[in-house]
């Protein structure tokens, strides 16, 4: 491996790893990046930190501001209802696409199917974090099942590329716990209306859910104070 190579995959691990942690919510919005403090976390040097930070500035999770550095990107209100107008636009269309095309193979099909007894499982159990955990790993592989379904490459490249925005804010949907427990029911209700090939139940429900997420979302803007979410950019 040249050194060129060993520098870009540096910058690529520096890159997921940091990206990881602004999507979990473990690197809040607003919070500094020091390219110190991360030569000295990553053990990579700052070369390939500066790339990352750079890649992560050009995805909107970052910004790098005159100086003063990096920082991780806040999350204000606007750019909060820009990304589920958004979303609203193209994730009913990708699960109509998915319905089909998992009427159309079985496999697909039990691959949705596995999914949703999953959805019900977690449903039976009692609120804990591991069952959020589990919640939040197996909807985001629905997620991505739904994308990987979507036969309009463009819808499903432009999905793709969203789904860092939308995990960081998945956080500040479930910061309330009884809205883990309803978005488990809503995404129940997807999965029987994809499973029973009802392409417009399906779009419906997908609609619904990132509907009242985004409720969600606003009252826990409102009912937090800003400075200890550190949301309001």
């Amino acid at each position: 491996m040249t050194a060129g190579d060993d520098g870009a995959s540096l910058a690529d691990r520096v890159h997921r790893r940091l990206r990881e942690e602004i999507e979990l919510g473990e690197l809040a919005p607003g919070t500094p990046l020091s390219e110190l403090s991360l030569v000295a976390r990553t053990g990579a040097s700052r070369t390939p930190v500066r790339e990352a930070l750079r890649r992560l500035a050009a995805e909107g999770l970052v910004d790098l501001v005159p100086r003063q550095g990096a920082r991780v990107s806040r999350v204000s209100a606007r750019s909060v209802r820009d990304l589920f107008e958004f979303r609203a636009l193209l994730e009913p269309p990708a699960v109509r696409q998915a319905t089909a095309a998992a009427a159309a193979d079985p496999q697909l099909h039990g691959v949705f199917a596995g999914m949703r007894e999953g959805f019900a499982r977690i449903q039976r159990q009692p609120p804990s974090p591991a069952r959020s955990r589990a919640f939040y790993e197996l909807a985001d592989r629905f997620d991505w099942a739904v994308v990987g379904a979507t036969r309009n490459e463009h819808l499903r490249r432009t999905i793709a590329e969203l789904r860092p925005h939308t995990a960081r804010l998945r956080n500040l949907s479930h910061l309330d716990p009884r809205r883990v427990e309803v978005s488990v029911g809503e995404h129940l209700a997807v999965c029987d209306a994809l499973l029973a090939g009802d392409a417009d139940a399906a779009a419906a429900a997908t609609a619904g859910h990132l509907e009242l997420s985004l409720r969600t979302i606003f009252r826990n803007l409102a009912e937090a104070p800003g400075d200890a979410l550190d949301v309001l950019g």
